[in-house]
């Protein structure tokens, strides 16, 4: 009995396709993955198409493999090389492979091998080596699947490999890593090779007063995070101060005049960690932030939320549902993409992008009383089909997170890639290729991220990002008195202490210390938590009055960890004051001559001018 066999090979995602008599063959893999040193990936793959039945025998095979890049395809068995029908689809190349010899009998198999390239599999990204080896998709008739991946030592040591290799084996320049079948069906392979990865940036930001009168607003600047550190090197024009905002944004705040237009420029360089860092302050939950409520396009009080939540107990559940069940619509990419929300995600599964895959992860982690807010920033891609990004303005991409208590930290995942790559890990490891620029927690619209700063009549492109070097961290800072030098006696002294961030980068839990050589001081240190790169903070300064009568002089002494300032007083009473001041003096001549001018000018009034007694 003749059939004809279709076999997929899911090594990207499931495509529709029909597989025929499963129970009729087994198959077994042996696929072996070699990069280069230029990153090329060689794959050969070693396939045994076993008959379970007498009568039947595969005619062809077909294999679907999640790269349109494939380059020096070659098929061959043991009586020689195989011609291929091969047609490209839009994000796949199908490989339908007709076999020339019929192999008929039970257990017996129909052996051939693909080798071919790619430059899907590996990047290089700045600093780093990425490798992503999508995962098979298991199906009934699989028998046996065994897999390598061999990395050239030149890449260096491996930052993060998932699944966990069975195996390390060092042969000539390269290592050999192996794993287990099990865990190749779950996920695919991702593995980084480089632990910090730095982007250089120039932002700008347009701002616009339509008001007959002033206003004060604010632009969100690129934070810190744990996992991130931003190093400023201009901002101009600079703001008059910076703060932070219960979710960590750093808002900058600029005054505008009535009718005023203002173009903010800031560059700098970004560094992303794999790890935490060390020195970075803990991620307690804000208290003055609800992460539980619900908010526009996070629903999480519509009943369907919680029926699908309450199935889904923890944040990887959820995620993997999310990742699961939509469907990412990349005809929604060329339209002015609107915001669907998270319960209209779920009525609309097969219509999604970033947003939509966010505000369903956030919506359901929140009705399961699981502390979950989005992320809007920059995702490095090199291939928009697997790792779209669905942020129109200046092509930014939207990604959500969740709070692990144990790890008092914020932990970000991106079920968005984790969909359109076919299965690769994008919730256990962070990768090195997401900047965040605002936090959306406590507001799920506010603040708005960088290159979402237009006037009506300028759509300019606004972020520019590309691969950068280290850059010096240098932490630098003055300190400046602003309060006269000589003050009255019995009058409290009044005035400001302004420390300001001349460095380069944020300053945390920085201590300032005052100090008098003779006088009380109300208050004698201070702990600024954050300070922002080229910003300043103000601090009010009383010192109690003294005697009335009291001359005295001394100096302030104000130290902070990385700078100092002196400033001398002098204390004299009023008085005293008053008879040695220079103008004082000037006032009493003027006003003597005055007075005696006033004598003068009545003495000759009266000898010459008043009427006399008759």
């Amino acid at each position: 009995m003749l059939k004809r066999l279709f076999l997929i090979l899911f090594l990207l995602f499931l495509l529709p396709g029909q597989i025929f008599a499963q129970a009729e063959f087994s198959t077994d893999y042996t696929v072996d993955y070699t990069v280069k040193t230029n990153g090329l990936t060689h794959a050969k793959l070693s396939l045994s198409l076993t008959n379970q039945l007498s009568n039947i025998y595969a005619k062809e095979f077909t294999l679907s493999i999640g790269s349109t890049k494939l380059t020096n395809i070659i098929i061959y068995n043991s009586a020689g090389t195989l011609e291929p029908n091969i047609v490209l689809g839009d994000k796949t190349t199908n490989i339908t492979v007709p076999f020339k010899d019929k192999v008929l009998g039970k257990d017996k198999a129909q052996t051939f091998t693909l080798e071919f390239d790619s430059a899907d599999f590996s990047h290089r990204l700045g600093a780093v080596w990425e490798i992503s080896i999508p995962r098979l998709s298991k199906t009934d008739n699989l028998n046996s699947y065994q897999l390598s991946l061999t990395i050239p030592n030149s890449f260096g040591q491996p930052a993060t490999i998932t699944p966990t290799p069975t195996s390390i084996t060092p042969i000539d320049h390269t290592t050999v890593y192996r794993f287990k079948p099990e865990d190749l069906f779950i996920k695919g392979i991702a593995a980084t090779f480089g632990r910090i990865q730095y982007f250089d940036f120039k932002l700008q930001y347009h701002l616009n007063n339509a008001n007959l009168y002033p206003i004060k607003t604010e632009i969100a600047l690129p934070p810190d995070t744990p996992f991130q550190t931003v190093i400023y090197q201009t901002l101009n024009p600079p703001p008059t101060t910076v703060t932070q905002d219960p979710d960590g944004n750093w808002l900058a705040q600029y005054p505008l005049a009535a009718k005023q237009s203002l173009d903010i420029i800031a560059t700098g360089s970004a560094e992303i960690n794999l790890r935490p860092k060390t020195d970075f302050p803990p991620q307690t939950l804000n208290s003055t932030v609800n992460y539980f409520s619900e908010q526009k396009y996070w629903e999480a009080t519509n009943p369907k939320i919680i029926k699908l939540a309450s199935e889904l107990e923890t944040p990887q559940k959820i995620y993997q549902h999310v990742v699961d069940n939509l469907i990412y619509d990349y005809g929604r990419l060329s339209e002015n993409t609107t915001r669907f929300g998270a319960a209209n995600a779920l009525d609309n599964p097969t219509s999604a992008v970033c947003m939509e895959f966010t505000d369903l992860f956030i919506a359901l982690a929140r009705a399961n009383q699981i502390p979950a807010r989005a992320v809007n920033g920059f995702a490095y891609t090199t291939n928009s089909s697997l790792r779209p990004l669905s942020l129109k303005k200046d092509v930014l991409h939207a990604w959500p997170e969740y709070y692990d208590e144990a790890k008092n930290l914020w932990i970000a995942i991106d079920p968005t890639w984790g969909n359109t790559t076919g299965g690769v890990d994008f919730f256990n490891q962070n990768d090195l290729n997401h900047f965040a620029f605002v936090f959306q927690g406590q507001d799920s619209q506010y603040p708005i991220p960088a290159g979402a700063y237009k006037t009506d009549d300028r759509q300019t492109k606004d972020v520019e990002i590309s691969f950068g070097r280290p850059l010096a961290h240098l932490p630098q800072t003055s300190l400046v008195f602003d309060l006269p030098d000589k003050f009255l006696a019995g009058v409290p002294l009044k005035g400001r202490l302004i420390l300001k961030n001349t460095g380069n980068i944020a300053l945390y839990n920085q201590t300032i210390k005052l100090s008098a050589a003779k006088m009380k001081l109300t208050q004698d240190q201070w702990t600024i938590a954050f300070l922002a790169p080229l910003s300043q903070v103000s601090l009010a300064l009383e010192i109690p009055p003294t005697g009335w009568n009291q001359t005295l002089t001394d100096q302030l002494r104000a130290e902070s960890e990385l700078s100092s300032a002196q400033h001398p007083l002098i204390i004299t009473p009023a008085y005293r004051l008053i008879a040695t001041s220079p103008k004082f003096k000037l006032y009493l001549i003027s006003g003597i001559t005055i007075i005696l001018l006033l004598i003068v000018l009545k003495l000759i009034y009266e000898r010459f001018f008043a009427p006399k007694p008759d």
